[in-house]
């Protein structure tokens, strides 16, 4: 990993105009990990830019973004509206927490540049961005966070403790409170992230929810079923979800007896219908989704279905695991 380091470090030296783009949906690992680069080309006096939506729905992040203002933090942003047309031939473009040119906040950018950097830590999918600078992507990593916090450890830098907050956040919504994808170097990077000043305390209260959101997806729990002997399907009502409360379902169902995988299926919109799934391991959901046209990691994959029915969905997935109703 260290010949990684040093090459995208002579990368953000080598550019002085540096743009950082996630997934849509963003979560903590990174957008966590977007903030902790940014701090990091701070310190070589270089400028950069992370692109958001500009239509942020998660609460926990949104809470985040206020702390920042309220601590003076300024992280420098581009809606992704605009960045469209600052963008250059020559543009320094890093994607975080994916490696899939339809998976970033604003693919077409990926197309008007040739200089970009690809960090992510999700099972390696045949449609990943073959343009890219620098690739490195690891499934052994349990978070781009893992990488992020690695990197700073090697720079011999620091971040804010705030950031570092952050960047604990998204390592553990990853590791589903480390119990998934840890290994040493999980536990490693979270107790330097504490060595930065990560809060504890502030990590809890960032993940906070509503208590009605939660009673919801309890509800959803409930009518939770089994496919076969270890895998559990919940199919969500009508109602329009985030992909993040379809992940958190599957993950509540990986802790009940005999469940070693777990599927969600909801729509994100009314034309959009999401799977999330979840494994401990014995079983390869990256695979499950791959040929619903998803993908992800050994343990945590996704997929979106475009005009189609929650029954109609249900069936393919049932199809594909070789389960039944």
């Amino acid at each position: 990993m260290e010949q990684i380091f040093k090459t995208l470090t002579q990368l953000i030296k080598d550019n002085d105009n540096i743009f950082i783009m996630t997934h849509k949906n963003p979560d903590f690992d990174g957008i966590g990990s977007a903030i902790g680069l940014q701090q990091i080309i701070n310190s070589f006096k270089k400028n950069s830019y992370i692109i958001l939506n500009g239509n942020e729905k998660n609460k926990s992040l949104i809470k985040s973004y206020n702390l920042l203002k309220e601590n003076k933090l300024y992280f420098n942003t581009v809606m992704k509206t605009k960045a469209t047309n600052l963008i250059k031939e020559n543009t320094l473009l890093i994607i975080l927490d994916t490696h899939k040119q339809d998976m970033t906040e604003v693919p077409v950018l990926i197309n008007k540049t040739n200089n970009i950097v690809v960090i992510d830590h999700h099972i390696k999918s045949k449609d990943y961005i073959k343009e890219a600078s620098l690739t490195y992507i690891n499934a052994n990593l349990s978070s781009t966070v893992e990488f992020m916090t690695n990197y700073i450890k090697y720079l011999n830098k620091t971040v804010d403790s705030l950031i570092a907050t952050f960047m604990l956040v998204g390592l553990e919504i990853d590791t589903n409170n480390f119990r998934l994808k840890t290994t040493k170097d999980t536990y490693e990077a979270a107790s330097f992230l504490l060595e930065l000043g990560a809060d504890n305390v502030l990590k809890q209260e960032l993940l906070q929810e509503n208590k009605n959101d939660y009673l919801k997806r309890q509800k959803l729990i409930e009518k939770s079923y089994m496919i076969n002997d270890n895998m559990a399907l919940c199919v969500a009502d009508n109602e329009l979800y985030e992909s993040k409360d379809l992940a958190y379902i599957a993950e509540q169902l990986l802790q009940f007896e005999n469940v070693t995988a777990s599927f969600v299926i909801g729509h994100l919109t009314k034309d959009i219908i999401g799977i999330s799934a979840r494994s401990l391991g014995n079983v390869n959901v990256e695979e499950i989704m791959a040929k619903l046209g998803g993908g992800g990691h050994l343990t945590e994959a996704a997929t979106q279905i475009k005009n189609s029915t929650l029954k109609k969905v249900e069936q393919q997935l049932i199809e594909q695991i070789g389960g039944k109703k």
